[in-house]
């Protein structure tokens, strides 16, 4: 089965995919994917994930990404072996006070080094912050995607010209790489970058005459190019230095001429498929080499050297996954929360039953101090319900025999001594019971039924005189309430 890796390239305003497998040594570009981003709808996680779902990338395949240019510092250094090692095994903390980021921010690592003639070592350093890591690892996480690589734009670029142009290892070479926004330009050696510089532009815009704005690109990457081969060799550009060139945009032809006439150099436009092989269903794609590259760093990293900032991100490392060690963390943390678990439950057992215990007794006493005659206590609270049930049938049977027992008449003539003699009361219902009394009237006005409620208050057998349910009905004006009274003879028992 082909080993296989997808390389994401994710511009300001594009995205582009590519999946590469390798079989016997053999590299092939199985699938290519590229779309504008540039509606606000365009959802960065929604297209990655889609690259699964929705088109057919291996969802086992390696994946690899890379920062924003803007995101990524170089710095060129010279020491001798000790620092060197020392560079090599701990890179973040040597190199934190050598870039514009903050030294608790800064991600760094060592891409290549040579050895000069007066013994020291030339070494180019690579630096990222942070943030910006976590920003694009936080994308790809939106869309259930884990990339295995995050590396700089000019290393997978290095790595697509290493493989479809083999030559570039033989001497020193130049590779630039033009998008939107920047130009990267790389200086190697023997296939390796000695000195890297990101430069910004201003993206031509719709008016402007596109003849003089290559110019312009042309004659500004000439003089960084100048600049930069003095600064890495001492001397001036060498003429027939081969120049390879890569882009993310269409780029004009009038480019190449104008170079070539101001460099006096051999320029070869990179194309990702001169040493590839392509499915014939691919889409051919001249805008691919970013994103080829990245694919080929995380399928054949020993192609060109470059950088994984994930590994470089000594703060977020990872111990190796080991399998039994996490089954037996696992099954101590099973065998700790069973433990706790079964603990807890003998806990409360025992305090439920002391509780049981202790409301039980307090029954038992309570029904002593009521019952003191009661010796055989076998249910308290059934006993104590059987007896409140005798009592209330003696006194149901000798309240008539109460002086003070008022009888339906008593009450039906209180009722009328007390009405008053303005608000014309009449009384629709009347239920008169051995303990309460209930009547539904009706009245011309609240204050007639709350000046009858005081007067029945004041009736000495009355305890209690509730007024309720007062409202005025809107049909005929009149004001309805009920009246609920209790004799207060229970005061009696």
């Amino acid at each position: 089965m082909p080993k296989r890796a997808i390389g994401i390239d994710i511009g300001s305003s594009y995205l582009r995919a590519v999946q590469l497998s390798r079989t016997n040594g053999n590299f092939h570009v199985e699938k290519v994917f590229s779309t504008q981003t540039r509606r606000s709808t365009d959802r960065l996680p929604d297209i990655l994930s889609s690259l699964t779902t929705k088109y057919g990338f291996d969802r086992r395949a390696l994946v690899a990404t890379s920062l924003p240019h803007n995101s990524i510092f170089f710095r060129s250094l010279e020491c001798d072996s000790a620092a060197l090692d020392r560079l090599r095994s701990d890179s973040s903390a040597a190199l934190q006070h050598s870039f514009p980021i903050p030294p608790d921010e800064i991600i760094s690592g060592v891409c290549s080094y040579r050895r000069l003639q007066e013994g020291n070592y030339a070494l180019l350093a690579a630096a990222a912050d942070r943030q910006s890591l976590c920003e694009r690892l936080d994308c790809f996480s939106q869309a259930n995607l884990q990339p295995d690589l995050v590396d700089a734009p000019i290393f997978a670029v290095l790595s697509t010209v290493a493989l479809n142009y083999p030559a570039v290892a033989a001497g020193r070479a130049v590779i630039v790489y033009i998008d939107l926004s920047y130009i990267t330009l790389a200086i190697t050696d023997t296939g390796n970058i000695l000195f890297v510089r990101n430069i910004p532009i201003a993206p031509a815009g719709p008016d402007d005459d596109i003849y003089s704005f290559t110019q312009q690109i042309a004659r500004l990457l000439s003089a960084e190019l100048q600049l930069t081969w003095q600064k890495v060799f001492g001397s001036r550009f060498e003429q027939g230095t081969h120049i390879y060139l890569a882009a993310g945009v269409n780029l004009p032809k009038s480019l190449l001429t104008i170079l070539k006439d101001i460099l006096n150099c051999q320029i070869t436009v990179v194309n990702p498929y001169a040493n590839v092989i392509r499915l014939p269903d691919t889409t051919a794609a001249a805008d691919i080499s970013l994103a080829q590259g990245l694919a080929l760093r995380a399928l054949a990293p020993e192609q060109a050297p470059g950088i994984n900032f994930l590994d470089a991100d000594t703060a977020n490392k990872k111990p190796p996954f080991n399998l039994k060690k996490e089954f037996t963390v696992c099954a101590l943390l099973l065998a700790t929360i069973a433990a706790v678990s079964l603990i807890g439950l003998f806990v409360r057992l025992s305090h439920l039953e002391a509780e049981y215990a202790r409301t039980k007794n307090e029954i038992t006493q309570v029904f002593q101090s009521i019952l003191p005659q009661e010796k055989n206590i076998v249910s308290p609270l059934a006993q104590l319900e059987q007896k409140l049930q005798s009592l209330q049938k003696d006194y149901r049977l000798f309240a008539s025999l109460d002086p003070a027992h008022l009888d339906p008449l008593d009450v039906l003539l209180i009722l009328t001594k007390t009405l008053p003699s303005q608000g014309n009361i009449v009384i629709d219902d009347l239920f008169v019971t051995a303990d309460s009394v209930r009547l539904n009237a009706t009245s011309d006005s609240f204050e007639t039924v709350y000046r009858w409620q005081r007067l029945l208050q004041d009736i000495p057998d009355f305890k209690i005189v509730d007024v309720r349910n007062v409202q005025k009905l809107s049909q005929t004006g009149k004001v309805r309430f009920t009246i609920l009274i209790n004799p207060g003879l229970w005061e009696k028992i």
